[in-house]
């Protein structure tokens, strides 16, 4: 007969035991976090928001020269109405933009808190 530590029996019916870690789940655990620095790639972005963001006012501000130089009056009323509506969407993609490199910022700093902790017990490269 089989016999039950107390412990074994609460964690049980508490919901906390966990089964065994199998020997296919140590390899594939073993593999990446020693592949864990490859991640960094995604995770710390390529793209330069800033530099984006400065390319779209350039093109945005290009835009509107381009097609107002040659309008008449009554299609320039028009065209500043479009060309406004453009800008407040510049704004706000400009706006995003600068959230977005204060978020990617706090994503790198966990991601190298998460690396220097596992360092601490694992072979990460």
């Amino acid at each position: 007969m089989t016999r039950f530590t107390l412990k074994y029996l609460i964690e049980t019916i508490n919901g906390d035991h966990q089964r065994p870690v199998s020997k296919e789940e140590k390899q594939a655990f073993k593999e990446a976090v020693a592949n864990f620095s490859a991640m960094g790639e995604s995770v710390y972005g390529k793209t330069n928001l800033h530099e984006l963001t400065e390319r779209v006012r350039n093109i945005v501000e290009m835009a509107q020269r381009v097609v107002t130089e040659d309008a008449d009056w009554f299609n320039e009323i028009a065209h500043k109405k479009n060309f406004k509506r453009l800008e407040e969407d510049y704004r706000m993609f400009e706006d995003t933009a600068k959230e977005m490199a204060q978020l990617q910022e706090r994503l790198n700093m966990a991601y190298e808190n998460i690396g220097k902790g596992l360092d601490s017990y694992f072979d990460v490269n």
